[in-house]
């Protein structure tokens, strides 16, 4: 019997919509740095070149607003382990006066 190989899988912190995102930055790259060698031999990208950095800014963005949402996310989840460990202290007292 053969076994079979794990297959790879390309990721970012073990998170899809990271990986999604700076794979599609990376691709902006490649088109704008492309059209910048085809613009120099002669060639008039400018339209593929604009759409590409409109694309990018785009992509900065949703970056931008993924971030923010990370970072609500977790301070909302320390907020309420806090919360959590508060109740449980409060128990404890609780029982420890009975």
């Amino acid at each position: 019997m053969s076994e079979r190989k794990k297959r790879r899988r390309f990721r970012i912190n073990d998170d899809t919509m990271t990986t999604i995102v700076v794979s599609s930055l990376l691709f902006c790259v490649t088109v704008v740095v492309a059209g910048m060698v085809l613009a120099y031999l002669g060639v008039d990208v400018s339209t593929i070149v604009g759409s590409a950095l409109a694309l990018f800014g785009t992509e900065l963005g949703v970056c931008g607003i993924m971030t923010i949402f990370n970072r609500q996310a977790d301070r909302q989840d320390k907020r309420a382990e806090k919360r959590q460990e508060m109740r449980m202290r409060r128990e404890e007292i609780r029982n420890e006066n009975k």
